[in-house]
């Protein structure tokens, strides 16, 4: 019975990896290629449709009016490099390294509004992003498609040669609100906020989201520091929907994010002093069997049961055997009363013996 069970489970978590696909009959291959070299056919991007630009600048804080309800006064706010900036002394900021448009920073309420399609196709697109400022791709995730994210940055003015780091993040739409506020909040006179964070920064992970503060990625695991080139790939469990105490439902989206600032975060990348230019492709490929999220359960359900009734089964056989009628055991020596155990008489050699007798006679 237990090499059945054993087998039956092998086979539930290999088969989703062997089973044809439409596309490609063997889907193991299809999705390790696209997970190696984000390789494919693109399509052209509609955007606002399928995807969203959107950036943040040092020269345009759109909270600078509810910032300044925290304002310590002119000259005591935190800069862009974290130092205490003076009345004669003020951060100037060079407009020649911020290259985005205006439509992509301005109002950012308005564009957290945009509802995306369902992402399901390939697409390829090259963000431009400033100096201390942040370039990111809103879109619309696929739960029944594996979709592949493959980053590549570059000196877009060839300043420092071709090679530029940055920070890479993938963030839900509720951390992206907290990693907006972060910014926003670093590059205005306020500072308490970003004090606070910047303290909470190195907590461990299995307590960060006691965090009201800080931000994390998705899964606290798609952050790429200080890198200059990103592959990973997600699979959702189903799509990613928050639900309120109240029991109101919050649909979240996701944001490719591209950090050339220096952010609370301690092995983050500091500003290149230069425009970096983020080649991204996106890859999705259609999942061929989706397991249920309850089978996650219904295992570990059978495993704590299991886990509970073997003790009373180990009880039951032990006691049961009590009750078996004992067979005792004879010793070397025989007892006068046990009758004793004689060979069996073989007839055939007995009468054989008596004719002999009775011909010798």
């Amino acid at each position: 019975m237990r090499p059945r069970i054993v087998i039956l489970i092998l086979v539930m978590f290999i088969l989703p990896l062997v089973v044809p696909s439409a596309n490609n009959p063997i889907s193991i291959v299809n999705n390790a290629s696209a997970a190696d070299a984000c390789e494919g056919d693109t399509e052209a991007v509609s955007w606002n449709e399928s995807l969203q630009r959107i950036a943040m600048v040092p020269h345009y804080n759109p909270y600078d009016s509810w910032w300044d309800i925290f304002d310590e006064g002119p000259g005591k706010g935190k800069n862009r490099g974290g130092n205490d900036a003076s009345n004669d002394q003020q951060e100037v900021i060079d407009m020649s390294l911020s290259p985005e448009p205006e439509w992509m920073y301005y109002a950012p309420w308005e564009q957290e509004e945009v509802n995306l399609d369902t992402l399901t196709s390939n697409h390829y697109t090259t963000l431009i992003i400033g100096n201390d400022s942040v370039g990111a791709l809103k879109l619309n995730l696929s739960a029944n498609h594996r979709t592949t994210i493959c980053i590549t940055l570059q000196d877009f003015d060839q300043v420092n040669g071709s090679e530029v780091n940055a920070d890479i993040y993938l963030l839900t739409s509720s951390e992206y609100e907290k990693y907006e506020e972060s910014y926003y909040s670093s590059h205005s006179n306020n500072r308490w906020y970003s004090d606070a964070e910047e303290s909470l920064s190195d907590i461990p992970p299995e307590w960060r989201s006691f965090n009201f503060l800080g931000w994390k990625s998705y899964r606290d695991a798609h952050q790429y520091e200080n890198v200059d080139e990103v592959n990973f790939a997600l699979s959702l469990d189903g799509p990613e929907v928050y639900s309120g105490l109240f029991g109101n439902q919050d649909w979240q989206d996701f944001y490719i994010i591209i950090d050339t600032w220096d952010n609370v975060h301690d092995n983050d990348a500091p500003p290149p002093e230069t425009i970096t230019a983020a080649d991204v492709t996106i890859i999705t490929t259609e999942r061929t069997l989706i397991l249920p999220n309850f089978t996650v359960s219904l295992v570990f359900l059978v495993l704590i049961v299991g886990f509970a009734i073997f003790p009373f089964i180990l009880n039951a056989r032990y006691m049961r055997a009590g009750l078996q009628a004992e067979q005792q055991t004879t010793g070397i020596v025989p007892s006068l009363n046990t009758a004793p155990e004689l060979p069996p008489v073989d007839h055939n050699y007995t009468d054989a013996a008596n004719t002999k007798a009775d011909e010798t006679g």
